[in-house]
């Protein structure tokens, strides 16, 4: 099999000072540690780095099955190599090699329009096309960052790998927008995807592309993240608007002897949808009748109603509602839950009064504080 190949030579005044930090933090992610003669070599995903270190240099050498692979290694090589360096020290690093032109990351694909369709009132299913999709494809990490062009009629300009295998954003008039959202349906032969938007009155920039979207427009997409379908005995949801695409992607990927609880929150009957889901698993529509989304959400009323048995079969509990909720839930399910016998995912996928922005800083600073 050949290999993808990569190799630089980085200036430092301390190499080891920063060797020895990097090899540590690409352990915490899942990377092999071993000494090859004078060179340490780092195993990470496929990829295989050598490292030596000599006076006032790194040398870096790296080979890979894949471009990816090669793209991903270099990117964590010199990202960590910046991020070590002594204060005030910006190592110069400089690819040759395979991958050594501008490029878009190995994770990222542009995607174009094919089709909208008005789902209910308030949500809109938009279909796309791309190629190689088949790392979207998992049940178990659901979400993908959507990349919005701040002006659908100019040239859309997409975040680059540069000759230092770092990402180039770019100029801040021509940045996209980036936001979390949920493959509703994939189709990675066919290179075909749809995704559902929330339309609303006060729009963030996924709302206001979906509300004008026409075929042939482009977004970008990156990842897939997130944490989503574990197997279980038994299934219990709970989620808003913004978690229904979530959970219609994993009913319709149950298997067929599944049982479960689905609680669904929506202004009304006519947000309703009909989803396929095992015969064992009920949904239950909760109607917020007007009342202002957020608030008091029905769903902690549901949750709180549940019987939950000190014995019988293993569940999986996955709730995506807003931050309040969110809250109460998950401190609930901390309570109620059986340790070994049951899993959770209670997550908040937004706050009132809070953009997208504001809630990821909220939640990564709750993180550090705990």
């Amino acid at each position: 099999m050949s290999l993808f190949s990569a190799e630089t030579t980085i200036a430092l005044a301390e190499p080891e000072a920063v060797l020895a930090p990097l090899c540590e933090h690409l352990v915490e992610h899942g990377a092999r540690i071993a000494r090859e003669g004078g060179e340490v070599a780092i195993l990470l995903d496929g990829g295989k780095a050598l490292l030596r270190s000599g006076t006032g240099e790194l040398v870096v050498s790296i080979t890979a099955p894949d471009l990816a692979s090669l793209q991903d290694m270099k990117r964590a090589i010199a990202s960590h190599v910046v991020e070590f360096a002594p204060a005030g020290e910006r190592p110069t690093i400089l690819w040759v090699g395979d991958g050594a032109a501008p490029s878009l990351p190995p994770e990222f694909r542009v995607l174009t329009v094919t089709g909208t369709e008005l789902v209910t009132p308030h949500m809109k299913r938009i279909r796309l096309s791309g190629t190689d999709l088949a790392r979207y494809a998992s049940l178990e990490a659901l979400h993908v960052r959507l990349f919005f062009p701040p002006d659908a009629s100019v040239e859309p300009a997409w975040p680059m790998l540069g000759a230092d295998g770092l990402l180039q954003q770019p100029p801040p008039e021509q940045r996209p927008a980036i936001r979390k959202y949920t493959i509703r349906e994939i189709d990675a032969a066919a290179g075909t995807l749809a995704i559902d938007f929330v339309l609303h009155e006060d729009a963030g920039p996924g709302s206001a592309f979906a509300a004008r979207a026409v075929v042939g427009d482009r977004i970008g997409m990156a990842g897939p993240g997130g944490r989503g379908l574990k197997p279980a005995e038994r299934y219990v949801f709970l989620c808003d608007e913004t978690g229904l695409p979530a959970v219609s992607r994993m009913l319709e990927n149950l298997p067929a002897q599944t049982v479960g609880l689905v609680f669904i929150e929506v202004d009304g009957a006519a947000e309703e949808q009909q989803l396929a889901a095992p015969e064992g698993v009920s949904i239950h529509w909760l109607h917020r009748d007007g009342q202002q989304k957020g608030a008091e959400s029905p769903l902690v009323a549901a949750f709180d109603a549940l019987v939950w048995k000190a014995e019988g079969p293993e569940t999986y509990l996955w709730s995506a509602t807003e931050n309040e909720a969110f809250r109460h839930i998950r401190a609930a399910a901390r309570q109620r839950l059986r340790p070994g016998r049951d899993q959770h995912l209670v997550v908040s996928y937004w706050r009132a009064g809070l953009s997208e922005e504001q809630h990821a800083a909220e939640k990564k600073a709750a993180a550090r504080a705990a």
